[in-house]
């Protein structure tokens, strides 16, 4: 599995990528027209060019020997919510294709995102789970990650049953709790 952070001369296999390993796991989710929404607020064009181009942006590609498979979005430096723990960074997407869901790769991108984060000098990786995703959530425990609080989403197109979240968060020792 191959790890490559993306620039912008990537955006548009980002989109691609994003939006191929997104609809298969997630599109039940949306109201008419949320999906649609939902890929342009993530993956639009003028969207991707200016995260790319952000310093507290980073974007990667995930491969294997044959095929992109997923992407990695981490915000940097974005403070845990309902906490004190301002050095803190935000593991915000982690998508695969369906056909690389369950198989492991998830777990070396954990390893990444940790490393990554111990690398700048942050306390504490955080995520949002949607707390209907009980295999997510158990290799997220497994991973060292903790239930930290519990949100709603308000994304008005979004199905009511789908929006409940858990955000969960790994400290690292001596770094909060």
């Amino acid at each position: 599995m191959k790890i490559r952070k993306v620039g912008l001369s990537d955006w548009q296999e980002l989109r691609e990528i994003g939006i191929e390993s997104y609809v298969p796991h997630y599109s039940q989710m949306w109201k008419l027209n949320g999906l649609e929404w939902y890929l342009n607020r993530c993956f639009g064009d003028e969207f991707l060019q200016k995260e790319i181009i952000d310093a507290n942006v980073e974007y990667y590609i995930i491969s294997s020997a044959k095929q992109n498979i997923g992407i990695l979005k981490l915000v940097l430096s974005k403070s845990l919510p309902d906490s004190d723990i301002e050095n803190a960074l935000y593991l915000e997407k982690l998508y695969f294709i369906k056909e690389w869901t369950g198989k492991g790769a998830g777990r070396e991108l954990i390893n990444f995102v940790f490393e990554r984060a111990q690398k700048i000098n942050c306390d504490c990786v955080w995520l949002v789970a949607m707390d209907t995703a009980d295999k997510p959530i158990r290799a997220y425990e497994k991973a060292g990650f903790a239930i930290h609080s519990h949100k709603l989403l308000d994304f008005e197109l979004m199905k009511s049953e789908f929006k409940g979240t858990f955000v969960m968060k790994k400290c690292f020792e001596n770094n909060g709790s």
